[in-house]
């Protein structure tokens, strides 16, 4: 595969010259764009587009470092108060004491009878 570069006249001329052998297919004259070339002043456009989406995102990932260090020093900070605040002391104590329980005594005033007593008829009593 080559690219003929040069004077416009010139290039048509050898492609005049060669007509023979483009018709016999023995070459083939694929213009760039179907080719899948491109040319210099579109790969220009590209990366400079490209150039500035990466300027782009590397300034919002600098705003996102200061960000991040930021957080990080109010988390430090937060983290020494936290630090400060756990006062406890050292005779802790887990027993809980039980003066507050009431005593419920087991009797019971009431007076049940209970008689183990069957009814008789009136006919079973006489006899």
């Amino acid at each position: 595969m080559y690219l003929l570069d040069g004077d416009r006249k010139a290039l048509e001329s050898v492609i005049k010259e060669q007509r023979i052998r483009i018709g016999r297919g023995l070459i083939t004259v694929t213009p760039v764009s179907e080719a899948g070339l491109v040319s210099e002043e579109d790969v220009k456009k590209t990366f400079e587009s490209q150039r500035k989406v990466i300027d782009e995102l590397s300034e919002k990932n600098k705003r996102y470092e200061k960000e991040i260090d930021g957080l990080k020093a109010k988390l430090t900070e937060l983290d020494s108060h936290a630090d400060d605040t756990k006062d406890v002391p050292e005779e802790d104590n887990k027993k809980v004491g039980q003066t507050d329980t009431k005593e419920v005594s087991s009797e019971d005033d009431k007076a049940a009878d209970v008689q183990d007593e069957k009814k008789v008829s009136a006919s079973k009593s006489k006899k």
